[in-house]
């Protein structure tokens, strides 16, 4: 039998992405006119994933781990 390891969620969970781009969706379709545009799509997938790098980030850090960028 298969053992599961368990973790604890990184970044934002499964509802919190939906109702993020369900709203950046709402938001950047009014901007482009109301249409379901690939740019507006596109834009509020950006964002939502920016975010969820964000909470990682932060999860991350109160964990121990210090992200650095290369420059730094």
């Amino acid at each position: 039998m298969e053992k599961t390891a368990m973790y604890a969620p990184l970044g934002l969970t499964e509802s919190e992405l939906r109702t993020e781009l369900e709203q950046e969706l709402a938001r950047a379709m009014h901007a482009e006119g109301d249409a379901p545009t690939l740019h507006a799509i596109a834009h509020s997938i950006a964002r939502v994933l920016s975010r969820d790098h964000l909470r990682m980030v932060e999860q991350l850090e109160e964990a121990g781990i210090r992200l650095t960028n290369a420059g730094e």
